[in-house]
């Protein structure tokens, strides 16, 4: 049986459509995870569910079926069967697990590689994990050491230099619909931080006038008045004086010491009540939908009409999943409707750039996997009591060596004999414990029996593979 799987889908295995129908919303990964407590399913788990890619981590009880547990539970969250082709999922054990967390956390399997947000995602689940009292010492550590993986590819190499986000696919998106985005009108539905970062480019970009709808019209007055007095994305020049795609959204607008010119200007802004849409879409340029819904909220009964109207386009990105926009609302002619499956081709250019650093990203995940492969193993039972009977004939010996020569030959052999059993009986106790719960004891409860003797006796010190 595996010590550690993963089993998921994503973006590489499942279009948008089937992944929003398993997609979990952080209180409903809550739930699932509150379920798997109570029932023991696993002796660890950890879901991580984003736009791309939903995914459970357990250490597993015999007999336990990680995908029929993520289906049902998942099932149970979202109140309706998430049907889905078993062919979607794929299914990692120990190091192959691992190598596969790793990549994730270094944003090397995202949709867009290089990607800032997955990190921060990583320790939503983790943090989720931990107030359901589902991670245990496995989990911990895995974690921890994703982490640093996901922290080393930031600092040690250029994989996230330049945007290749949403805010940048926003963006990119809008230069290819309109010619120039001075003047149009940005429609933001919700209040999700992702719309709210494509917002924030296109306003830094251009785009001068905003409007915020939400089902909490205050929420929307809020986020209309931070939106309106910044700070936006900065809109770099480059030296050829064409206006370049939007960087990452920066701590305040025009801080880059080394971005050679800044376009920043200060939007019009309102906020109005989901009941405004139809009359809020009519005036739009851009909407950029990101709500939370399990329906749509930009239905074709509402919409379809005021659209068909329309003589100028609009550009509609659905960034939520589930989806907000009705899909036939992009068969009128004057609609461009996008969502999150369409941007990784809308990237290219900037991923072409980010593909140069892919081998060191993934070096460094190759490193850091070797690494921890080498922690676990020295975790096992085996080369534990080994290295443990090792340490203390050693410790024997060099006493011997050093406190022998003031006993005389006749004595000698006593002194062997009483240091012998003397050893016999501080090892007694730690092997019995190590043997029992190689026998007996679940992996996390095995890993975290060998991690304290080691610790107790200090044997990390003369095998340091700590992770």
């Amino acid at each position: 049986m595996p010590e550690l799987s993963v089993i998921g889908t994503s973006h590489k295995t499942a279009p948008v459509e089937v992944r929003e129908r398993l997609a979990l919303a952080p209180g409903q990964v809550a739930a699932v995870l509150a379920a798997m407590h109570a029932e023991k399913t696993f002796d660890e788990a950890l879901v991580l569910s984003t736009c791309n890619r939903t995914e459970m981590y357990v250490v597993p009880r015999t007999g336990a079926d990680p995908l029929a547990c993520l289906l049902d539970h998942a099932a149970r969250a979202k109140g309706a069967p998430p049907a889905a082709d078993a062919g979607i999922f794929y299914r990692h054990d120990d190091a192959e697990a691992v190598d596969h967390l790793f990549r994730v956390a270094a944003s090397l399997d995202s949709q867009i590689v290089g990607e800032h947000e997955i990190l921060g995602q990583v320790k939503d689940a983790y943090r989720l994990a931990i107030e359901a009292r589902t991670a245990g010492f496995l989990l911990n550590k895995l974690l921890h050491a994703a982490f640093r993986v996901g922290k080393r590819v930031r600092t040690e190499t250029d994989l996230g230099r330049g945007s290749a986000g949403v805010p940048h696919a926003a963006v990119e998106l809008a230069r290819h619909i309109f010619s120039d985005l001075a003047g149009k009108t940005v429609l933001l539905v919700g209040a999700g931080q992702t719309a709210e970062a494509a917002a924030r480019a296109l306003l830094g970009c251009g785009a001068d006038r905003l409007i915020v709808a939400n089902r909490t019209l205050q929420r929307a007055e809020h986020l209309a008045a931070d939106l309106a007095r910044g700070p936006l994305g900065v809109c770099e020049i480059e030296d050829d004086g064409q206006a370049a795609t939007c960087p990452e959204m920066v701590a305040q607008a025009g801080a880059e010491a080394n971005a050679p010119q800044a376009l920043v200007h200060r939007p019009k802004a309102e906020a109005i009540a989901l009941d405004g849409l139809a009359e809020a879409v009519a005036r739009a340029d851009l909407v950029v939908s990101s709500t939370g819904s399990d329906e749509p909220v930009l239905t074709w009964a509402a919409l379809a009409g005021p659209l068909a109207r329309r003589d100028t386009p609009v550009l509609m990105i659905d960034i939520a999943v589930p989806r907000d926009v009705d899909e036939r609302l992009g068969e009128l002619a004057s609609v461009y409707l996008y969502n999150i499956d369409d941007l990784d081709r809308l990237v290219e250019r900037n991923l072409s750039r980010r593909r140069q650093e892919v081998p060191k990203a993934e070096a460094i995940v190759a490193d850091e996997v070797e690494a921890f492969g080498r922690w676990l193993a020295s975790r096992q039972v085996a080369p534990t009591i080994r290295l443990l009977q090792e340490h203390l004939a050693a410790i024997r010996q060099a006493q011997i060596e050093r406190y022998g020569k003031r006993f005389c030959d006749a004595d000698r052999g006593e002194l062997e004999a009483f240091t012998r059993s003397m050893m016999g009986q501080v090892l007694h106790q730690p092997l019995s414990l190590l043997k029992d719960v190689a026998a007996d004891a679940s992996p996390g409860e095995r890993l975290a029996t060998v991690d304290l003797v080691r610790r107790l006796f200090g044997l990390d010190a003369l095998d340091d593979d700590e992770p």
